[in-house]
């Protein structure tokens, strides 16, 4: 028989709009082609079934089987754009990711090193948690269905096995005859060797636990036999413990390997949570458990010039020590607002520590007198002892080599030994030092959270930039300080949006080394684009840059939040609070954590929490609120809104939230006198998406979603919340809701 040519079944499956580079490869159970999708101007992978694997396949059933795994959105899944069959050829079209697959880099480079290996296990894993959320298992992971591109890890085919194997005609044998039913002989569990038809997720475990056995020894437990001695090899035998293969992987590494390869499923990690929660604890005793690495907490230095017009300097001096110190990984440093919440509390040494979870205290004082320079400082223990101490007068010319100084005499003095090829740890971020003072200034005023401070802020920032057009510091922060700006006040301007945008990509153009340029970039694309993937990266690209950098996790933390992964944005914001314990925004963000999981209680605690570490945190206040209404304790809801609404700054967001509390308390005649006597909150440029929440309080299904439409489209950054959001539960039977979602990218 001639060759099988899927070629002219594929053009005619696709249509015009698809041009067919090349064949790109295949094996198991498909052929893989290049296309250009010519009406949206991008590369797609299709991926066609051959004929003789295709026996017995309803066409009906694996369009239907295909649709769940279609409906998967996550950073770390390559999304099914269409499926079809065509003359009895199943098909599927995928995004064309640049990059190589796991197997390419096993095969080119061997053994993962381990942080790198528990980071890309990580992320497989997250995407097993989320898929199986949904209700879909994969049942063929292996190292050719993990793609790599910018050194992250995205899953292919997800679903593509079951559906096929479901789609099988009973009494046809063409899928089976294939091996494509049952998976990949080299990673499959031993309930799916044997056919048994209770399979669950949990075969998906054991294929992680094979990949983490190839991750970290270069090669699978059962290779190099035939395709019928693996399979019984996995039903029968114990793999060769991994440590008898690289002896100095971690224990709780290792075990955990040993764990998903259980022959019994009831012995594996039960959940992909599970294994989430095993490798971040890894990350912690890896990166940032404070007792296995020496820990600092650098405290705000003491302004001895006596005038406040030098605060700046003083506490910008100990921001950049923070970030210094946070680059070297082998040290674990306290968090900023933790040590500035402490600021002036003169507490001892053995409290301070005690307080943030560390072991030393760098401390000191700094006089700026014009051009000179001075700064004394030590570096104590929890038990007052001085391990260094040492004075600099300087001029303000010797700024940066100060700081070097400082950083480097605290590592050696807590005794870390830095790589001879690592470079400097402060890079000075401008030659400018007249834009240097003028974004510390700006950066102290960005601190502060409020509209009117937010607007000194941006005018500071502008000024440094002004006179640096490439300082890639004071973009990200001015970047933040938009977008911060507009998430407070509701009210996004086309102008601000995309300055902000602008802003953070020149920051990563400028130098794509600094963490606060990728941290800013991420957060846009949280709050405006939704572009979770893209959020992801650049988060985790920050953290790579600065382990210990608290916005960038925090902010990932959020972001996982906002997409429905509750446990690993509890994961997140709670390894946020062991680096910054005191830091009142990741303990707001796990107040809305608890509210959208319905323990309000517990949300109302947080919240409290939050509120007595920074008062003026309307974000955090607001959540109080509705975790309030949320418990039926309307009187105190209703009061904290109407607080909210009567602050010097608070405009139509906060007063629709009012409105809101009134309807849910009972008194929607109150809350439509209030919401018909607000001009503004009815104009084009209102908060809209609380606007919606004040209808849905009102019980207006209709006008909420015509203003949840007008968020959408208006780029309201609070939109992103919807999907969690307990105050739109009511919408969320309406038909109109779930495409809602699908805009957002929440679907799923």
């Amino acid at each position: 028989m001639p060759p099988f040519d899927p070629l002219p079944h594929l053009t005619d499956a696709l249509g015009a709009d698809f041009t067919i580079e090349r064949e790109l490869g295949g094996g198991g159970m498909s052929r893989v082609f290049l296309a250009t999708d010519a009406s949206l101007g991008r590369r797609v992978v299709v991926k066609m079934l051959p004929a003789d694997a295709a026996y017995g396949v309803s066409a009906e059933r694996f369009k239907r089987e295909i649709s769940l795994s279609a409906r998967l959105q996550h950073p770390h899944i390559v999304p099914l754009l269409s499926a079809g069959v065509s003359d009895g050829l199943p098909y599927f079209v995928m995004p064309y990711i640049e990059g190589l697959t796991l197997r390419e880099r096993l095969r080119h480079s061997g053994e993962y090193p381990v942080a790198d290996a528990v980071r890309l296990l990580r992320e497989v894993a997250s995407a097993l948690a989320y898929a199986h959320r949904q209700g879909v298992v994969h049942r063929d992971i292996k190292p050719e269905n993990i793609l790599l591109t910018d050194a992250h890890a995205v899953i292919t085919d997800f679903g593509v096995a079951k559906a096929l194997s479901n789609a099988t005609i009973d009494g046809s044998s063409g899928l089976t005859s294939m091996g494509i039913a049952i998976g990949t002989p080299a990673y499959m569990s031993p309930e799916q060797a044997s056919g048994d038809p209770s399979t669950d997720h949990r075969t998906d475990i054991y294929a992680f636990g094979l990949i983490a056995y190839e991750l970290l020894t270069g090669h699978p437990p059962f290779a190099a036999r035939s395709a019928q001695a693996m399979i019984a090899a996995h039903m029968t035998e114990s793999p060769e413990p991994v440590t008898s293969r690289r002896p100095a992987l971690p224990p709780a590494l290792a075990a955990l390997v040993m764990r998903c390869l259980a022959k019994d499923a009831e012995l594996r990690p039960q959940t992909a949570v599970e294994l989430l929660r095993a490798l971040d604890d890894l990350s912690l005793n890896a990166t940032n458990r404070r007792e296995d690495r020496p820990s600092v907490a650098v405290l705000p230095m003491v302004n001895t010039a006596g005038d406040a017009e030098n605060e700046h300097f003083s506490d910008g001096l100990t921001d950049e020590l923070i970030g210094a110190l946070s680059k070297v990984r082998e040290l674990s440093v306290c968090g900023r607002t933790s040590v500035f919440a402490l600021k002036g509390k003169g507490l001892d040494i053995r409290t301070i520590a005690h307080t943030l979870h560390v072991a030393h205290v760098l401390e000191g004082s700094v006089r700026r007198s014009g051009e000179r320079l001075k700064v004394r400082l030590q570096l104590v223990d929890v038990d007052g002892n001085v391990l260094w101490a040492e004075g600099y007068d300087r001029t303000f010319t010797d700024v940066f080599d100060v700081q070097e100084d400082i950083a480097q005499a605290v590592v050696r003095a807590l005794k870390i030994h830095l790589a001879s090829s690592r470079g400097p740890l402060v890079q000075p971020p401008t030659k400018d030092l007249v834009a240097y003072e003028l974004f510390l200034k700006g950066r102290a005023m960005r601190r502060r959270f409020t509209p009117p401070d937010l607007r000194r802020a941006i005018a500071y920032f502008e000024q440094a930039i002004a006179r640096d057009p490439h300082y890639a510091t004071a973009k990200a922060w001015l970047s933040d300080a938009h977008v911060l700006l507009t998430v407070l006040e509701g009210n996004p301007t086309s102008q601000q949006v995309w300055e902000s945008r602008r802003l953070a990509l020149e920051a990563v153009a400028d130098d794509g080394d600094v963490a606060d340029a990728h941290w800013a970039l991420g957060q846009w694309h949280m709050c405006f684009e939704r572009n979770w993937a893209a959020v992801d990266r650049e988060l985790q690209h920050a953290l790579t840059l600065n382990p210990d950098h608290v916005d960038a996790r925090h902010m990932l933390g959020l972001s996982l939040l906002h997409q429905g992964r509750l446990d690993e944005a509890e994961l997140q914001l709670n390894q946020t609070l062991l680096t910054d314990p005191l830091l009142a925004e990741a303990r707001g963000t796990l107040s809305r954590l608890f509210l959208s999981a319905g323990q309000y209680e517990l949300a109302i605690s947080h919240a409290t929490e939050a509120i007595e570490l920074n008062p003026g945190q309307v974000v955090v206040l607001a959540a109080r609120g509705h975790a309030l209404l949320q418990a039926h304790r309307y009187d105190e809801g209703v009061a904290e809104f109407r607080a909210l609404a009567g602050l010097p700054w608070s405009g139509d967001r906060e007063r629709a939230q009012l409105v809101y509390s009134l309807a849910c308390a009972g008194r929607s005649a109150e809350g439509r006198e209030l919401f018909h006597g607000i001009n503004d909150l009815t104009s084009e440029t209102a908060a809209a998406y609380h606007v919606a929440m004040a209808y849905v309080g009102l019980g207006d299904a209709d006008q909420a979603f015509a203003w949840l439409r007008r968020a959408h489209i208006s780029l309201d950054p609070w939109i992103s919340a919807l999907k969690i959001d307990p105050a739109f539960a009511p919408l969320r039977g309406d038909a109109r809701f779930g495409p809602m979602l699908q805009q957002l990218n929440l679907a799923g």
